[in-house]
């Protein structure tokens, strides 16, 4: 007698209810403790594709933590981590990293290599995890400089760039392999109200040149958070307290997160 299957529906793609998109990476009851420090206690987020989504908070609350877990630096304790509909939590430490390769970090000190000139650091991962030839990596790296504004600058060393040119460098490299996912870790922090600024801007003109990308940001500065933001996620306590459009956060009353956004010391935070 033949055995007949049963035809499976596959499941349909969770769409995120603040954007109205498809989910490109979801959290699901993740914990994470390192000793008696318990720093995530069952976040649930979700981060839609092709949009920008910063994630705000005060220090400690889980912030970094929660980035490298999407990139297969942590495991959690207990919870799922999906990207797409692949399930991180189920995967061997080589093909972690092998999904490392879809992801470019813009780390909070830029993370250059102070030895190596501007060119180098920026097509050392060419070097490392491709094959391809001097010209190509030429013309890529001098395109990359020209977007983020630094063309000419390739014989420089990290010494010789303000703080706000280092960061646009490391910004090159994380986009110097195409990563469909792009994490900034305090992108501003350090730099001047114009500097600043003008970080925002290549971050807004990075995500508006290359459709489809997505893009989670970690930041403290709610002048940024409000402006460059689709989606804004509320860290307390290794949760999401509260999540929405950046114009939610501006106009809302809830105590805390008034607090928060203003920069008040008077409210239920304590200092």
């Amino acid at each position: 007698m033949s055995r007949r299957h049963r035809y499976e529906e596959p499941e349909p793609v969770p769409i995120d209810p603040v954007t109205g998109q498809p989910v490109a990476i979801r959290y699901e009851g993740v914990y994470k403790s390192f000793g008696e420090h318990h720093v995530l206690r069952g976040l649930d987020l979700l981060i839609p594709a092709g949009k920008i989504t910063v994630i705000i908070g005060r220090s400690g609350t889980g912030k970094s933590v929660t980035l490298k877990h999407v990139m297969g630096l942590l495991r959690p304790d207990k919870g799922r981590i999906f990207l797409g509909d692949e399930e991180l939590t189920s995967f061997t430490d080589k093909k972690l990293r092998t999904v490392r390769n879809r992801f470019g970090v813009v780390f909070q000190n830029a993370a250059l290599f102070d030895s190596m000139t501007v060119y180098d650091n920026i097509a050392f991962p060419l070097y490392e995890h491709t094959r391809m030839k001097r010209k190509e990596i030429d013309t890529k790296v001098a395109t990359l400089l020209a977007q983020v504004g630094l063309s000419g600058s390739e014989k420089k060393v990290p010494s010789e760039l303000s703080g706000g040119m280092r960061k646009r460098v490391g910004l090159a490299r994380a986009l110097v392999r195409d990563p469909e996912f792009i994490l900034y870790d305090e992108p501003t922090t350090g730099l001047d109200p114009i500097l600043a600024a003008a970080m925002d801007q290549l971050i807004v003109e990075t995500q508006d040149s290359r459709p489809g990308i997505t893009s989670v940001v970690i930041s403290h500065d709610m002048h940024a958070v409000l402006h460059i933001a689709d989606k804004v996620a509320f860290l307390v306590d290794g949760v999401v307290y509260d999540e929405g459009p950046p114009e939610y956060f501006r106009d809302h009353t809830d105590p805390l997160i008034h607090q928060f956004v203003t920069g008040s010391l008077e409210g239920p935070m304590k200092v």
